[in-house]
């Protein structure tokens, strides 16, 4: 057997591609039985007994052609009423033409013939030199099953879908066959013409096939049309402004490509139960304006033909299979979009054994004529970031089917775009993009007086461990899940941190954030300590079994009990302003909205960075559960554990928040004594401090040990080694 690479035959394009599986369709059917066809790269690979010498001989001296008729077209040749005069000329001559492998062709013909007979006896045809009355076409199509041949059959399942009450077209095949005024039946006729018959140079049709097959480009073309299938060849140097239709054709290529095409019979699909006749073609969706360089919004688009590629060698009937199923499921269903094929192939959703797709997006960019454009490759690999955007997407959903104001809708692609760079392949960093555009476009639909009226705010069924997802090392991030990870513990109620940051309480809109600050760059040290301040002066709802709320101490809310734990060098780099606020404002934004628990991700740099001293002093406040610190009894001389429970005064964050630092520095010393500890410095010098800053970063949480090491730099006194977890207070 030999294996042949076919290198004009290539997948990036959508006619390289249906000329290899239109190869294999023909010579499994008709001389080769075993033959396979995988490939290597984008190149079609063939396994076959032909030699690859033999191959286009064959194809010049044997091949029989498919019956391809299209009796339901006025530009088919079968009107007879001189309106497609070329294609009226062209359909006798492959009738009368004396070749027998022309003969099942021209059985099909024959018939077709009779179908029209038939339906103008039966008043349907059409008035002004239509072939068709608009209200019988169904009628024809139901009569063209009934009557033509079963190997005429798999065109018209191509070219045209029987609905309960009317006809779909697949735009593979244009408009029932069409391409504009091309009718693709008619061309084939030409093309075959050209090759077979007496009139036919079989040297010349050698020539063809082998370029076809193997890429030659030593060999003159046609100057015809060329279709939508290989844009590249549609017009070109010598075409005149009205003459774009005429490019360089090689009539192998195009009746190949027709062989091609009939692998993609929508009933298979259709048994599948898929919603409309307009998704019932295989691997077809709608447009999604994503993933590609020429997209545009209001550009004229039919939709998209995702066409797949396999490594391992496979037969014709299990790539007609393949095909004919059209399989590609995401979250349950099949994929109606661009988006949700790509989607489908990020969670395996498609046939195993399937390496990727090339997606082509069917476009009108020559007057009415379709160019199948090609709009990238995905490879079938399993992303675990997809996971992560199944629910988010049905919230995405509702808002595209809200018909969204120019802004959201804006703010919607943006959000689209990122998980479409998720399923290519472009991993955490479109992660974190999506993460972005999904908290602008959430405040973009709060901001909406009639969006907020239909759409309710994005509320996840459980938080998702956004950090591990997301985490590259960088601080911002790292802040960012911190912040968004805040929350109280079971049995207490206090006002949330996304009721303060955002426009979103409990399961309601509301006109601004709980802490008058809008969330930004520029104000995100300002909304956190206004957070802090509301958070700190307003009492909890509900107190433990003991009359104690689990995140107060003596009736001042230290902070929420739960959280995504962070280094204090972390803490310190924000007080410090060593990170940049308008990376943790965006990731912010979207972690409130997404919903954001705390990760397993482990910080992974070493905490290098000192914390100011006043900073290390308000630390151990803020927090709860008992600190446990070595001190040296001044009386005996020994040392002894000596435990402590601090916590803020109520207006502490306030004060900060107003720049007021030093004062909350002297009241902090006094508690320090208070609770029997001995401070280093008892008068220290006024704090550079930025208030605002230390407000908001002291709603960070930090571990128990964090903590007591922050207080024994603070005081005469030794940590004590005790079995506490570094993550202690973080929930399972």
């Amino acid at each position: 057997m030999s294996r042949i690479e076919l290198r004009g035959c290539r997948a990036e394009v959508l006619a390289g591609q249906l000329q290899a599986l239109g190869l294999l369709r023909v010579v499994a059917a008709q001389v080769d039985p075993y033959a396979r066809l995988h490939w290597r790269g984008d190149v079609a690979v063939l396994d076959t007994t032909l030699r690859e010498e033999d191959l286009a001989s064959w194809l010049a001296r044997l091949y029989v052609p498919t019956p391809i008729v299209s009796p339901w077209n006025s530009g088919s040749g079968f009107a007879g009423n001189g309106k497609s005069p070329t294609a009226e000329q062209t359909l006798q001559a492959v009738q009368d033409l004396d070749d027998e492998r022309l003969a099942p062709l021209r059985r099909a013909i024959a018939v077709g013939r009779r179908i029209v007979a038939e339906g103008r006896r039966l008043g349907w045809g059409g008035k002004k030199g239509e072939l068709w009355d608009k209200s019988h076409k169904i009628d024809v199509i139901r009569l063209c099953r009934n009557l033509l041949p079963d190997d005429a059959l798999p065109w018209l399942d191509v070219a045209v879908t029987l609905t309960v009450d009317d006809v779909a077209f697949n735009a593979l095949a244009g408009t029932g066959g069409n391409f504009g005024r091309q009718d693709l039946s008619a061309t084939y006729y030409d093309r075959l013409r050209r090759l077979m018959g007496p009139k036919a140079d079989p040297a010349q049709s050698h020539r063809w096939a082998a370029a076809a097959l193997y890429g030659r480009e030593d060999v003159a073309y046609l100057r015809d049309t060329v279709g939508q299938y290989d844009p590249g060849r549609a017009g070109g140097i010598h075409s005149a402004a009205d003459d774009n239709d005429r490019g360089f054709a090689n009539p192998w290529s195009f009746v190949l490509v027709m062989e091609g095409t009939l692998l993609f019979a929508s009933a298979a699909v259709r048994r599948n139960g898929v919603g409309g006749a307009g998704e019932a073609k295989p691997f077809f969706t709608r447009s999604t304006p994503l993933g590609h360089g020429s997209a545009a919004e209001s550009e004229p688009v039919k939709g998209e033909q995702w066409v797949p590629v396999w490594d391992r060698p496979a037969g014709a009937a299990e790539v007609a299979q393949l095909i004919g199923e059209g399989r590609a499921q995401w979250r349950g269903h099949q994929a109606v979009s661009g988006l949700e094929f790509a989607m489908a192939l990020a969670s395996l959703g498609v046939d195993r054994g399937l390496t990727a797709f090339h997606r082509f997006v069917i476009a009108e960019r020559l007057g009415q004529n379709p160019l199948a454009v090609h709009a990238g490759k995905i490879a079938v690999v399993a992303r675990p970031e997809e996971a992560l955007l199944r629910e988010p997407y049905r919230w995405i959903e509702q808002v595209r089917r809200a018909d969204p104001p120019g802004e959201v809708a804006t703010a919607l692609r943006r959000v689209e775009r990122e998980m479409y760079a998720i399923a290519a392949g472009q991993g955490r960093a479109a992660l974190g993009r999506f993460v972005v555009e999904f908290g602008r476009l959430h405040e973009q639909v709060g901001r909406s007086g009639r969006m907020r009226k239909e759409i309710a705010p994005y509320l996840p069924n459980e938080r998702a461990d956004w950090l591990t997802a997301l985490d590259d090392g960088s601080p911002e991030v790292w802040l960012a899940a911190a912040f968004a990870a805040l929350r109280d513990g079971t049995g207490t109620s206090g006002p949330e941190i996304r009721a303060l940051l955002t426009r979103v309480t409990g399961r309601s809109w509301q006109d601004a954030p709980g802490s008058g600050v809008d969330l930004y760059g520029p104000t995100l040290a300002r909304a956190l300590a206004a957070a802090h301040r509301v958070r700190a002066l307003t009492p909890p709802e509900a107190p433990d079994d003991d009359g104690r709320a689990a995140s107060t101490v003596r009736g001042a809310q230290t902070g929420y009990a739960r959280g995504q734990r962070v280094p204090p060098g972390l803490v310190a780099a924000f007080v410090a302003a060593f990170v940049r606020d308008e990376l943790i404002a965006d990731h912010l934004r979207g972690l409130l909205a997404l919903g954001c628990r705390p990760g397993a991700a482990a910080w992974p740099q070493q905490d290098r960075l000192l914390p100011d001293w006043t900073v290390s002093l308000l630390l151990p406040f803020f927090g709860t559960g008992v600190l446990t610190v070595q001190v040296r009894d001044e009386r005996s001389g020994e040392d002894r554990h000596h435990a402590v429970e601090l916590a803020p005064g109520p207006g502490w964050a306030a004060r900060l928040a107003a720049g007021h630092v030093d004062g909350v520095v002297r009241e902090a010393l006094l508690r320090l004594r208070m609770a029997g500890l001995r401070p280093r410095v008892p008068s220290p010098p006024p704090s550079r401090v930025n208030g605002a800053r230390l407000a908001a970063a002291l709603l960070l949480p930090v571990t128990r040990r964090a903590r007591e090491r922050s207080l024994t730099r603070i005081c005469v006194a030794e940590l004590v080694d005790q079995a506490v977890s570094d993550t202690e207070g973080v929930p399972a």
